[in-house]
């Protein structure tokens, strides 16, 4: 069932999915949508139908909508009848722009355009032109899938997303609102480019000096525009620069905007054919454009990309990751923890009904966004078969502290932070703490970095369970793509 407000009536998405059989609702707004749902859910008994929760995709206008489905989650009383997943348009923009699976091709280039192994000393820049929910889309995908090994080894290493725009004070004050915790703990730098003399204003991570660093993203807030001739020398610097991976996304409210910028970039970032975004729901002008040699490097995106196909697909590997989970915590309290050898597909959905919140749905979803980009670190070729779905211990050591910093930053985005230092010392006098303070405050104790990390309750490192889940990569690809 999906549940859609009327923006989506004439997308091609509800279209192929009424096609395919889909009962689909269009409500007035976001509220409505919610309204729908919960009418939905009072009428629904799953005892009537074999215990089965109803299947309910909400497909929302608000980025606000989204934040607070993905950190909130839902009444206990719609979890039990009904399995949700919210997303925007511009959230499934994001998605397929950003997301690499093997199997699914895309014509737009990856962040990660080439191999970022642990030596390499090569770094991801995304940079952003607009405000609104569509660049907030953006960078928050980007930095939930942009994760890599190298920052393992040299912490200065980090991802770094650039938001430019006149009003990106507006911006920046509204993410660090909504996402507190995750930039509280991170590196961010505002400029004012208006000021005759701009200062670069540096905020620093809650604990730089007394805990290692953790967060392996950091974000930068330029108030300018793609005029600025300071905003353009950096382009063209960045453009040609051999440590790090530039993309450009520019995505203003309007069309003409967007494709007047695309278009009129410093020369070097068309010559060093620097993949730029321009959002464009008419793209007829610029494939005009694209038919000279130029602007061959600028690629079209619209609503027509967002599809509930690629968002199933994750939600299946999601129900994978919750399986290997579920798979380790149940293991003996002596036994090693490994990943399974197989995994029953028939067994998924049962354990997904199972998964406590709605935000617990989305964190193994949010690790299933990165299985691709984790394969690719590794210089693992998907056209070589064999070779693909084989990891050796090494690579499996190198990408389980890379899962923790993926779960790190996930986990702060998702609103839970880390602990203070009397509430460590609190659980380290008594560990059964530990679970009562994540479920009842969202206070995390394994918020910290890969090699500060403790024993739980079962005395084990909890570091076991991000290298079963590295290890499971191989099966859960297979499961969902491969077989």
């Amino acid at each position: 069932m999906i549940i859609a407000t009327k923006n989506f009536e004439s997308s091609p998405l509800v279209a192929r999915e009424r096609a395919a059989g889909e009962l689909v609702f269009f409500e007035e707004d976001d509220n409505a949508v919610v309204g729908r749902l919960n009418a939905v859910v009072e009428g629904y008994d799953p005892a009537l139908h074999d215990g089965r929760r109803v299947e309910c995709w909400l497909l929302l206008d608000d980025a606000t909508s989204l934040w607070l489905l993905q950190t909130v989650g839902v009444p206990e009383a719609v979890r039990q009848r009904a399995d949700v997943f919210a997303t925007t348009a511009a959230d499934m923009m994001a998605k397929s722009l950003f997301v690499r699976l093997p199997g699914r091709e895309s014509p737009f280039p990856p962040l990660d355009r080439v191999p970022i192994g642990r030596d390499s000393e090569v770094t991801v820049h995304l940079v952003l032109f607009g405000t609104g929910d569509l660049v907030e889309a953006l960078a928050l995908n980007a930095a939930l899938v942009a994760h890599y090994p190298n920052y393992c080894r040299d912490t200065r290493l980090r991802t770094r997303i650039t938001l430019v725009d006149e009003h990106v004070l507006e911006m920046r004050d509204r993410l660090i609102q909504r996402y507190a915790h995750l930039f509280a703990h991170s590196y961010h730098r505002v400029l004012d480019l208006s000021d005759t003399h701009p200062q670069c204003q540096l905020h620093r991570p809650l604990y730089e000096g007394s805990r290692k660093d953790f967060v392996d993203v950091e974000w930068e807030f330029v108030k300018g525009d793609s005029r600025n001739d300071a905003v353009r020398q950096k382009l063209s610097e960045w453009a040609v620069s051999g440590q790090q991976l530039l993309t450009v996304a520019i995505c203003h409210a309007d069309d003409v905007t967007n494709l007047t910028e695309a278009v009129s970039l410093p020369q070097g970032v068309y010559d060093a054919q620097i993949p730029v975004f321009c959002h464009a729901e008419r793209a007829d002008l610029l494939h005009l454009a694209q038919q000279g040699r130029t602007y061959g490097n600028v690629i079209a995106f619209n609503r027509e990309m967002a599809d509930l196909g690629l968002i199933r697909l994750l939600k299946q590997m999601g129900q994978c990751v919750n399986y290997v989970y579920h798979h380790c915590f149940s293991l003996a309290k002596d036994a090693p923890v490994t990943a399974p050898a197989h995994i029953d597909v028939t067994r998924l959905e049962a354990l997904w009904a199972e998964v406590p919140s709605l935000p617990k749905q989305y964190s193994n979803i949010f690790n299933a966004m990165t299985m691709g980009t984790k394969m690719h670190s590794l210089g693992h070729d998907e056209g070589d078969g064999q070779a693909y779905y084989a990891l050796s211990m090494e690579e499996v050591d190198v990408m389980t502290e890379v899962e923790h910093n993926r779960w790190s930053l996930e986990e702060l985005m998702l609103g839970y932070r880390p602990m203070t230092d009397e509430e460590l010392k609190q659980v380290e006098g008594d560990i059964s703490l530990k679970k009562k303070l994540r479920e009842e405050k969202k206070v995390h104790y394994d918020l910290r970095s890969f090699d500060d990390l403790r024993e739980d309750e079962t005395g084990k490192n909890v570091n076991v369970y991000d290298m079963a889940l590295t290890q499971a990569i191989p099966l859960m690809l297979k499961t969902c793509i491969t077989d």
